[in-house]
């Protein structure tokens, strides 16, 4: 166990992501490091928690500007738990942190031991569910041994590892740390779209919370990924199967890695960005990963 490292995520009514975030990262470091920021104490939360920092705040207000001001927020705390913890990994529950089976089977052992980075960002693949070829997620199974592809997002190899204070972008894709530390060995699974039917539950209850009474909006409240409609959603996943079967890799992204780095640059607001590369295309997940979680 590693008791120099905290996790951190922000969540409400998550129920089936939260469980698989604390089974992953509880395989690493004791449940009492392991903070689970509550936004409302109206938020219903599974059985299962026991040992965790629960940290219940009264529900934000949703208004102009809500996620940025969330974002900095998040960034104080994860900062603050740097002064405590040699390593501070975190983010949004539906990501997981994987070290490549090639080099080990802990991500945190092998930060600690083997990189010295202040900042470091994993690369992103974001698991999709090809619904031409896969059954619906069973909840009670591992999920990779379920879900056998992915895709290229750039937009999560975010800087969500830290040794030192930091502040982030709304949505923590970019931060304000010059320097990128891309890992060749760490990768960002992004779950969001692991399943069809989940996807749809859960954009419809996103949606809601960043619109009013009437179901209408909020303006400026929140990044496009709050306001879509699930029908939208729905037809942005059938899209993979129209965009071809799916590529063999062995997952190194070589090109890919290099263009991030070249086209690394500071944007508005003191944000350090890099390349934000998003394909269609999806890639075979190699059987060396699939038992990952």
């Amino acid at each position: 166990m590693n008791s120099n490292v905290a996790v951190w995520t922000m969540i409400r009514n998550e129920d089936y992501f939260l469980k698989l975030w604390v089974s992953y990262y509880g395989q690493f470091i004791p449940r009492e490091n392991m903070f689970i920021l509550v936004d409302g104490a109206d938020s219903i939360l599974p059985d299962g928690l026991e040992g965790c920092q629960i940290i219940t705040f009264p529900k934000g207000r949703v208004g102009p500007g809500w996620d940025k001001k969330r974002w900095e927020f998040l960034s104080h705390f994860a900062s603050a738990l740097t002064a405590r913890f040699d390593l501070v990994v975190g983010g949004d529950v539906d990501e997981l942190i994987v070290l490549d089976p090639q080099f080990g089977d802990d991500p945190f052992a092998h930060i600690l031991a083997e990189t010295t980075a202040p900042v470091i960002s994993p690369f992103a693949i974001e698991l999709v569910h090809r619904v031409d070829v896969e059954a619906p997620l069973d909840q009670s199974r591992p999920v990779l041994a379920q879900r056998a592809f992915g895709r290229i997002n750039m937009w999560y190899s975010k800087p969500c590892i830290i040794r030192v204070p930091i502040r982030w972008s709304l949505g923590q894709h970019f931060s304000t740390h010059p320097e990128l530390h891309l890992s060749q060995k760490l990768f960002l699974f992004h779950l969001r779209y692991v399943d069809h039917d989940m996807l749809m539950r859960r954009q419809n209850l996103r949606k809601a919370h960043v619109s009013d009474a009437d179901g209408v909006l909020v303006k400026d409240v929140a990044g496009v990924g709050w306001q879509q409609e699930a029908n939208q959603i729905s037809d942005f996943l059938h899209s993979f199967v129209t965009h071809g079967q799916p590529v063999e890799t062995n997952f190194g992204f070589g090109p890919l890695r290099k263009r991030m780095y070249r086209e690394w640059e500071e944007g508005r607001g003191g944000f350090w960005k890099h390349a934000r590369v998003h394909r269609m295309t999806t890639y075979r997940i190699p059987e060396r990963l699939r038992a990952a979680f």
